[in-house]
């Protein structure tokens, strides 16, 4: 649950909503859409395990509220651009335990100094997400 955990609270701390509030506005209908695409897609989570998930928060969410949810997200991107933006910056500050190992092999095949060189300013960039992702976690 701690993928689940770490997305919430990002979701909830940019929404400024809370996703296990049991309201139906549209301000939480459309940050529950966006956790559950989150998890879905870009964490290949199951639909019943966002529901099981929900439910460990005190907020039922069947499988079948969650796929309706999901159906709604292009809607939700043209209606609030503000998501895709928050979107762009999740997509591009989370790196998956496969790309690190990915990156691992590759390094320890660079011989010149200049790719070692390239790779530095890469380690660079992803610090700087990293540090992005932490201050959008903190942020109220």
């Amino acid at each position: 649950m701690k993928d689940y955990d770490k997305i919430a609270d990002l979701v909830i701390n940019l929404t400024e909503t809370d996703i296990f509030k049991n309201q139906k506005t549209q301000n939480h209908v459309d940050s529950r859409t966006f956790f559950d695409y989150i998890m879905r897609y870009l964490h290949n989570k199951t639909l019943h395990s966002i529901s099981n998930f929900y439910l460990s928060k005190g907020k039922t969410s069947s499988h079948a509220t969650i796929y309706h949810r999901l159906t709604k997200f292009d809607e939700l991107l043209s209606r609030r651009p503000e998501f895709l933006t928050w979107l762009n910056i999740i997509k591009n500050t989370i790196v998956d335990t496969k790309e690190a190992l990915s990156m691992y092999d590759k390094i320890k095949g660079l011989k010149t100094r200049d790719s070692l060189d390239q790779v530095n300013e890469l380690l660079d960039k992803l610090t700087y997400k990293e540090k992005l992702y932490k201050t959008l976690l903190i942020k109220s």
